[in-house]
């Protein structure tokens, strides 16, 4: 065998392995020969070698195979992970410490750049966005792996939200980081709409609902919502028991119904808190599934609140209604009034003209007894019309309440002789404007119901008056004006009698009701009446067997208190006078008692002739009635005036005077019906005199 260097044995070798043969030693040897190698030892068919060189060639043989394979399959790998890298739906970058070496196709489409321009340096800083670029430098300087959402930066400088998968590998024996970049826009979206909707269903059940409360088999696994401040519990404190254990007893068979599913899905309830306090509750419960696992889910609404509206809102339609009907009342007695005070003008006014001209004494008794029961029901239709709101509260003028209330002492003498106690607490400077007058018949009503409900027996009665600028919450159920912060004068009168009952409450002030035997039951009515009329309201407060407390807040007023001292009537000159009333009793009467005393009467049926009588006569002054069908007192008084006829003004009327529809000055004088002949000569001479 020719002897053979290691360099021509490697130089063969390589020149082999340039195109290695595909089959045995026969096919290596034509390939030996093909190379120029010559081979001792060869038969002359060519068939046999030296069995040291095909030995040579067997091992070579083999060698090249091998090498053949081991290209064969990494030109296989090779393929495959170019067809993966091409298929592949997520961008694909290689990268060494932020220097990129290789990238796939996909990246290129991701970021809309040629695959081989994304190569080096800059592609990372480029292709991030600013807000994001430090963290990701942060994740490549301590080697992160795993996965997080960034916003990509592609060339045209369009954005979207990409999601990485970083991880540490080899190429070779060189470390590198491989990235998968995945476009995740779409996914982000769906998922902050996702976040938005879950936000809107936890408000929509926050305002919906107080606490939520997930079970499974009565046992609470959630609780979400104000728990703290509905019940007082912590969730660590609710987590792992029984629902029944926060369920009042008398609402636990309902709640073991709902949990098996067989009421209907809203029902109410009562949970007790941690304090113990009973709170009504609606439930409204589902079957859900938390975690995939079944469970009752049930949403829990505070009814507190509610209820404590609800009572408020039945409460004041009750005061409502109780005002509609007293004021109905008050409606139906002052048009009774009214009238009625009508008809005893003719009455008084006729029998106190019999009185002078009746001979016997037994006949002056008639006519006295007449005019004493006309001047008795001029007190009631009086006290109708306080009632009402309509009556005649005098001149407003500055009224201490205090000094009211030691006056009343004096006359309640009597009382302390049956061994009542009547003490009062009262506070200097309490002053209302008002009328003194009728709020002394309030004082002197109030005062003698409270004794009275003493029932003869020894007991207190307790008066007090006092300033107030926030009235307390009792009054929030007064009956008369709106009360509110402000400048107050509050009287109280109490007493320890029998009491009422809700039922005698709610009908008190209703006119002709009364408990007593005796007694017209118009007291309290005209209480009422005189306490709205002067902008106030009052509250009872009274249970069987307890006493009763009224309380009357007024609206208090500034300036000392004035008292008017009249004069003692001296005699009127007979004078030129029109009587303008609608009620022809009420004119010719009025005609009888001027006339004998020397007057000389026009009278005038409406407020169209009465203009008719002032334009065509001279007259020294009208007696007006203020309600009148057609042309009222107040028009047909703005019409006089503004024609320009200055001639005194008396007004008259079966109500009291309202001065709201009047112009100030334009009237001399008022007169409430029924009224004796001395004091209409009072009310002429006044009139008179004041012009």
């Amino acid at each position: 065998m020719t002897s053979w260097s290691v360099s021509a044995c490697a130089s063969l070798l390589s020149r082999l392995l340039e195109a290695p043969p595909e089959r045995g030693p026969a096919e290596l040897e034509a390939r030996l020969r093909e190379l120029g190698v010559e081979l001792n030892d060869v038969s002359a068919d060519g068939s046999a070698l030296d069995p040291e060189v095909r030995a040579f060639v067997a091992s070579l043989a083999t060698l090249v195979r091998t090498r053949l394979e081991e290209s064969r399959h990494a030109d296989q790998v090779r393929e495959r992970m170019e067809m993966l890298s091409s298929a592949s739906f997520e961008g694909i970058l290689v990268h060494d410490s932020g220097v990129v070496i290789d990238v796939n196709d996909r990246l290129g489409e991701l970021l809309q750049a040629e695959p081989h321009t994304l190569l080096g340096p800059h592609t990372i800083t480029d292709c991030v966005a600013a807000e994001d670029r430090a963290d990701v430098l942060d994740r490549i300087a301590s080697g992160y792996e795993g996965a997080y959402v960034i916003t990509g930066v592609r060339r045209d400088g369009s954005r979207f939200r990409a999601e990485l998968q970083s991880k540490q590998g080899k190429l070779g024996e060189r470390p590198v980081r491989i990235a998968a970049v995945r476009d995740v826009t779409e996914r982000e979206r769906m998922l902050e709409l996702l976040r938005e909707s879950e936000q809107r269903f936890r408000d929509l059940t926050g305002t919906a609902f107080d606490i939520c409360v997930a079970s499974r088999d009565g046992v609470v696994v959630d609780v979400r919502g104000r728990l703290q401040e509905f019940l007082g519990y912590e969730v660590e404190e609710v987590l792992g028991r029984s629902v029944a254990d926060f369920v009042a007893p008398a609402a636990r068979l309902l709640t073991e119904q709902a949990i098996r599913g067989s009421v209907p899905s809203a029902y109410f309830s009562t949970l007790l808190s941690k304090q113990g306090e009973a709170v009504p509750v609606e439930i409204t419960g589902v079957n859900s599934s938390l975690g995939g696992v079944p469970t009752r889910i049930a949403g829990v609404r505070d009814l507190r609140e509610v209820r404590r509206l609800e009572a408020e809102r039945w409460q004041l339609q009750h005061q409502v209604e109780r005002m509609q009907r007293l004021d109905s009342l008050g409606l139906l007695a002052g048009g009774i009034a009214h009238d009625f005070n009508n008809l005893l003008v003719g009455v008084v006014g006729n029998a106190e003209l019999l009185v002078t001209s009746v001979q016997t004494p037994a006949e002056q008794e008639a006519v006295l007894a007449i005019v004493s029961a006309g001047k008795r029901a001029t007190d009631l239709t009086r006290r109708l019309l306080a009632y009402s709101g309509r009556g005649e509260i005098g001149a407003p003028a500055p009224v201490d309440v205090s000094e009211l209330v030691i006056d009343l002492e004096r006359l309640m003498s009597s009382a302390r002789a049956k061994g009542v106690v009547i003490s009062s607490q009262v506070e200097t400077g309490a002053t209302v404007l008002g009328d003194r007058t009728t709020l002394t018949q309030v004082l002197l009503n109030l005062t003698t119901n409270a004794v009275d409900a003493l029932e003869s027996s020894q007991g207190r009665v307790e008066v007090r008056v006092r300033r107030v600028r926030q009235p307390d919450s009792r009054f929030d159920e007064a009956i008369g004006a709106t009360v509110g912060p402000g400048d107050w004068v509050l009287l109280e009168v109490e007493d320890s009698g029998i009491g009422m009952d809700e039922v005698t409450r709610a009908r008190i002030f209703e006119p002709f009701f009364t408990t007593k035997q005796r007694g017209h039951g118009l007291g309290l009515a005209a209480c009422l009446g005189i306490v709205r009329a002067h902008g106030g309201a009052l509250h009872v407060q009274s249970e069987p067997g307890e006493g009763s407390c009224f309380s009357l807040l007024l609206p208090a007023a500034s300036g000392a208190p004035r008292r008017t001292l009249r004069t003692p009537m001296t005699e009127v000159d007979p004078c030129r006078v029109l009587v303008v009333d609608d009620h022809p009793m009420v004119r010719a009467q009025m005609r009888r008692s001027l006339e004998l005393r020397g007057f000389t009467v026009v009278d005038a049926e409406d407020g169209d002739a009465c203009l008719v009588c002032l334009e065509q006569q001279h007259f020294d002054l009208v007696l007006l009635d203020l309600t009148m069908p057609g042309l009222a007192g107040p028009e047909l008084l703005s019409t006089i005036r503004q024609r320009g006829i200055r001639v005194p003004v008396v007004l008259t009327s079966g109500y009291g005077l309202s001065s709201e529809a009047l112009e100030p000055g334009s009237f001399q004088g008022f007169l409430q019906k029924p009224y004796g002949i001395g004091e209409l000569l009072e009310a002429i001479e006044r009139a008179r005199s004041s012009r």
